[in-house]
């Protein structure tokens, strides 16, 4: 089996495969820059869908143990014919650049001491990207910043933090240095096959003058009665003299030690080589843990006949993972500027620099157009045509710095509060919009207030106008309170809540006027309450069980039944009465009906009965009578 064979894969909606006959796959790698792969594919019989597969935006990865198993996005795509041979070129960019496809509408004109991380963050919303920073990095302010592509605003931030970017696959770290110094050597008669180095000093600097806040300098400082400090290898008969400015710093130590760092990277000629060496890890295994991996390792280069022995970092790593071919770096002492970083100096960094002029940056008494004049240690300061100061920018009274406006009589009528930055404004304000975030004032008179929420206090109780659901009310706390506010359809009607709980409204329900309670409901007066509805309407209830007597304890409904039964029951006590008199006349009747008539007479016969004589006789006292007639 050739070691050598590409496994390179290619990778598609309908799955994957192994490019086994990808030719000359070569991977270049720069340090903050390119990162891409191309290769020259046949097209072969039988071997149709792979040469197909070959077009824009599909994906091809090295597996998990070459190239970090990196995948790359397929972009741009030639295919040539020689003779009878017909091929593919393919270049395929580092998935991580697809970060170019995005765009970020938002705008910052300017935010003060911002951490990477928040920058990052702004960069990988609503992308497949996940953004890491690794190593320690001091907040910028950031200036201009957005409405670009992300992988542009990418280099942007790396440029503002002096950073450098690693790759892998769909993370993006921003690292305060890549790469790393594994014991990678490159030497002549073991695996150099060739070198060549250039040298420049277009800007070297051995002779270093600094500048903090307010034009401070080292001057003062024990040992130190000048504004420079030298470079070991500073030469007075050829002199590189330079300066630099450290706006922020406002100590005298301070500035001295970076501006000792400063020195170190600038003292010195900078110097490229451009290596071709044997990887030799691809024959040997031995020499794995020894091998380049990537843009940003450091190598050390050991060339005894050209009295070579230097480390340095690889700024640019050709090389073919699937063939022996030789390697090629290009290595510095020094990190190269990409265009990302020429550009931030011009704009973003120079920025910076207006923002904190010394007073040993500015020219004196140079005047533009008659009325810009810049002021050795003081800004700019802006005349009219009779000399009259109008306007200044930077130091506007001793000690202070901002921005001030003049009248005509000289007053001020707008400038910035030196401690607290707000502008302040010694006259009205005319305009016709007047936009921001907080309105504070004793009095707001005249015009219309549109789209405003306005509270007599930001905490409770109070009373507001509320743009949210266009409400206006008055609040004890957040749950009780009484609001104006739209009902279901959109009528007026005020709402009462008590302790998070709706306990009565005031409205309209279906045109008419309607108060209802969401619990007990008291209608109090101290004096009447009076119902009096207009001539011809009623005091409408359902029925008269819906009122209630407290006194009583019963409703209306309950004490007319009451009342009802009490003459029902008057009424049948007198009919009883009446029939009890009836019955005795008709018993009298009877009994009138039933006496003898006047002079009649009947016989009576007895039983004999032992007392009907004195003596008593047995057998004795019986018989029959007649009676005697009554004359009445």
């Amino acid at each position: 089996m050739n070691k050598f064979r590409s496994r390179l894969e290619l990778h598609t909606a309908q799955g994957r495969a192994v490019l086994a006959s990808a030719m000359e796959v070569r991977v270049m790698e720069e340090l903050n820059g390119n990162y891409y792969v191309t290769f020259a594919y046949p097209r072969e019989e039988g071997d149709e869908e792979r040469y197909e597969g070959l077009i824009l935006e599909n994906e091809v990865r090295f597996p998990p143990d070459i190239e970090r198993g990196q995948h790359f996005a397929i972009k741009s795509v030639e295919e040539i014919r020689q003779g009878r041979k017909i091929y593919k070129v393919v270049e395929a960019h580092h998935v991580a650049f697809e970060l170019s496809r995005f765009y970020l509408d938002d705008y910052i004109e300017f935010l003060a001491a911002q951490p990477p991380a928040a920058m990052l963050a702004l960069l990988g919303n609503g992308t497949p990207f996940q953004m890491a920073v690794q190593g320690s990095f001091q907040p910028e302010d950031v200036f201009d910043f957005g409405e670009a592509q992300k992988n542009d605003l990418l280099q942007t931030v790396r440029a503002m933090y002096n950073a450098e970017l690693e790759y892998d696959n769909y993370t993006i770290t921003l690292t305060t240095r890549a790469g790393a110094n594994r014991g990678a050597e490159i030497r002549y008669r073991k695996n150099m096959a060739g070198i060549k180095r250039k040298l420049q000093n277009m800007e070297r600097v051995t002779r270093l003058y600094g500048y903090g806040k307010n034009g401070l300098t080292i001057e003062g400082l024990p040992g130190y009665s000048v504004k420079y400090i030298d470079s070991p290898h500073f030469d007075p008969s050829r002199p590189y003299e330079g300066k630099v400015e450290f706006p922020e710093i406002e100590d005298k130590a301070a500035l001295l030690s970076a501006m000792q760092k400063h020195l170190r990277d600038v003292e010195i000629p900078k110097a490229t080589y451009d290596v071709e060496f044997v990887q030799l890890e691809k024959v040997d295994a031995e020499y794995l843990a020894e091998q380049i991996r990537g843009a940003g390792d450091t190598v050390t280069v050991r060339d005894e006949e050209m009295g070579y022995h230097f480390d340095a970092r690889v700024q640019t790593f050709e090389r073919y993972p699937f063939e022996p071919k030789r390697g090629r770096v290009s290595l510095a002492n020094f990190r190269e500027l990409t265009e990302a970083d020429y550009i931030f100096r011009a704009t973003v960094a120079s920025k910076k620099a207006m923002v904190y002029t010394s007073k040993n940056a500015v020219l004196k008494g140079v005047k533009y157009d008659d009325s810009i004049t810049l002021v050795d240690g003081i800004g700019i300061t802006v005349s009219d045509d009779l000399e009259r100061i109008r306007a200044q920018l930077g130091q506007i009274a001793p000690g202070e710095y901002g921005v001030v406006l003049f009248n005509k009589a000289g007053a001020r009528t707008v400038w910035q509060d030196a401690e607290t930055g707000d502008a302040r404004y010694s006259g009205r304000v005319i305009a016709s919009i007047v936009e921001g975030g907080q309105v504070i004032g004793a009095i707001i008179q005249g015009g219309t207030v549109t789209g405003a929420t306005v509270q007599t206090s930001a905490s409770f109780p109070k009373s507001m106008m509320n743009i949210v659901g266009n409400r206006l009310g008055v609040y004890t706390d957040a749950q009780t309170n009484i609001e104006f506010m739209p009902g279901i359809l959109g009528e007026p009607g005020i709402v009462g809540t008590t302790l998070g709980e709706s306990s009565f409204s005031l409205g309209s329900t279906l045109g008419l006027p309607a108060l209802h309670g969401y619990k007990d409901l008291s209608l109090s007066s101290d004096r009447s309450v009076k119902l009096r509805p207009g001539s011809g309407f009623n005091v409408e209830v359902p029925d008269w069980t819906r009122l209630f007597s407290v006194s009583r304890q019963q409703t209306l409904q309950q004490h007319l039944d009451f009342m009802l039964a009490l003459l029902q029951l008057k009424d049948t006590s007198q009919d009883t009465r009446m029939d009890g008199l009836q019955t005795q006349i008709d018993n009298l009747t009877t009994a009138l009906d039933n006496k003898s008539e006047k002079g009649h007479t009947h016989d009576v016969t007895t039983a004999h009965h032992n007392h009907g004589n004195l003596q008593n006789n047995p057998n004795t006292g019986g018989g029959t009578y007649r009676t005697t007639g009554s004359s009445s």
